[in-house]
């Protein structure tokens, strides 16, 4: 097997073709997605966890049972803590809702078809680029890199997110 690093470029010989040694394991695009959930507050970002498969709300709940009261012991500070989440279904399922007020959590309201202010949004969008650097190669490696970036996001990223906050609002109030 030769390689020249420098130019990407990969030759093989014939006796090579089937060699393991020689084969480069790879996952298409869209072969394979994660389930992320993730806190974060002007303060940083604490906890996240990986998912398989779709969310449902025994599933979102067993998620904010094992996360969401961690992270807000850990990012709480001298200010109120409102919660935001999008309009998902499994979000506002009757269960999700009861569990909220039981554990006398406020959630940002949203109306009904309202657009996605949510500023983590913004983050998964440099979580993207910053994974397009690496290029994992398996559904494995994406969950194994994930973790990583999201413990190295620079403060100031998460900061000009929250910033943000009041700019996207407005933007939206001057629609009505």
């Amino acid at each position: 097997m030769a390689s020249d690093e420098t130019e990407a470029s990969y030759f093989q010989t014939t006796q090579e073709k089937y060699n393991q040694d020689c084969i480069i394991k790879r996952t298409k695009q869209g072969s394979g997605s994660i389930g992320l959930w993730c806190c974060m507050s002007y303060y940083g970002l604490v906890i996240h966890c990986i998912f398989d498969g779709r969310l449902n709300a025994i599933r979102y709940i067993d998620i904010l049972n094992e996360n969401l009261i961690p992270s807000m012991e850990k990012l709480r500070q001298s200010q109120q803590f409102i919660f935001q989440q999008d309009n998902a279904p499994c979000h506002r399922a009757k269960r999700v809702t009861e569990w909220f007020t039981d554990n006398r959590i406020e959630c940002l309201k949203l109306p009904a078809n309202s657009p996605d202010l949510n500023f983590i949004e913004n983050l998964w969008s440099w979580l993207d680029r910053e994974l397009a650097k690496v290029g994992p190669r398996s559904l494995e490696q994406l969950k194994e890199i994930v973790p990583a970036i999201l413990e190295r996001v620079p403060k100031k990223v998460i900061e000009s997110l929250v910033d943000s906050m009041p700019r996207r609002i407005n933007s939206c109030m001057s629609f009505f």
